[in-house]
């Protein structure tokens, strides 16, 4: 004849193991994957902030990417326009060397021939993305253009894109439709030290709308006089002066565009940065939980085992 026994204590702790080793499986799925949803009420918020936040990063990069632009159109007119100032500077050089006794002025005519060919050279080189800065074509005139300078983060995490002007009027060197749109093919009449009046410009680009009549291309020769270098002198010193005040607001520019492009670095890689926490914490979480979890069914399949010790040990008796 044979009985079946239950033993309370060993079914008890069976029960314990079977919960733990389900708990187990259940905490290891989510570690492994993305954190189980298994209703509404179990969702974290964690998913809805990571995804709002990753749109705004990638938002971000584009307005970088975008802001490096413009940075890079300004830096080159900046490169350009401070190599023709120091052509300009070096063709006025010359014109006072051209007032020494014994002078060759045919030969200083040609270094000025050649430094001029240098400047448009510079300029034509001082292009990037399609602008140029300092010059105009046939059939265009100076315009006002807008940079994307910074960005800034309403409360409700929409982007302000802030745009910061620069007038190519300031900048522009040469004007192939209007003379005078340019510092180095327009004319600058006034009177010189001596009380000669000049009218002089730098560069004839053959203008459609060239300057007014009794204006005169720098350039010398022989019979050139002292009265005419004098002159000559005095327009370049005019010319510098609006090519150093024009170099003045465009490093202007240049310091909001690239200022603005070290903030929206730094903004994306704060959204980049909070994303990444967000995921680390909800992994580290569910990593100690995958642990606790471990331990429990660990210690339920030693209690397990210690029941069914005991309950061997009493049916010996």
């Amino acid at each position: 004849m044979s009985s079946v026994w239950l033993n309370p204590s060993v079914a008890s702790q069976a029960s314990m193991a079977s919960a733990s080793s389900s708990a187990l499986d259940r905490v290891a799925k989510q570690a492994v994957a993305a954190p189980a949803v298994e209703a509404d009420a179990d969702a974290s918020s964690y998913w809805s902030i990571s995804t709002t936040m990753r749109p705004g990063s990638l938002s971000a990069g584009s307005v970088q990417e975008a802001n490096e632009i413009a940075a890079a159109v300004a830096d080159t007119a900046a490169l350009g326009l401070e190599q023709a100032t120091e052509l300009v500077a070096r063709v006025q050089q010359k014109l006072v060397l051209a007032k020494a006794v014994g002078a060759d002025r045919d030969a200083i005519n040609d270094d000025i021939a050649q430094m001029k060919a240098d400047l448009g050279a510079v300029i034509e080189a001082s292009t990037f993305h399609g602008d140029n800065w300092l010059k105009v074509e046939d059939g265009g005139r100076p315009k006002v253009t807008s940079l994307l300078a910074s960005v800034t983060t309403g409360n409700d995490g929409s982007l302000s894109i802030n745009m910061v002007d620069f007038d190519t009027a300031r900048s522009t060197l040469v004007s192939r439709q209007e003379a005078k749109d340019g510092a180095l093919t327009r004319a600058y009449a006034g009177t010189s030290l001596g009380g000669v009046p000049y009218n002089y410009y730098l560069m004839d680009v053959g203008s459609r709308e060239a300057n007014e009549p009794g204006a005169r291309e720098i350039k010398i020769d022989s019979r050139t006089t002292t009265d005419e270098l004098d002159g000559m002198i005095s327009t370049l010193n005019r010319v510098l002066i609006d090519m150093v005040g024009a170099s003045a607001e465009l490093s202007a520019t240049r310091s909001q565009v690239s200022g603005g492009g070290v903030l929206v670095q730094g903004l994306q890689g704060a959204t980049e940065l909070g994303v990444g926490r967000l995921v680390d914490t909800e992994l580290n979480e569910q990593s100690v939980r995958l642990t606790a979890e471990k331990v429990q069914d660990q210690l339920q399949s030693s209690a397990l085992n210690m029941a069914n010790v005991s309950m061997t040990s009493w049916l010996r008796l």
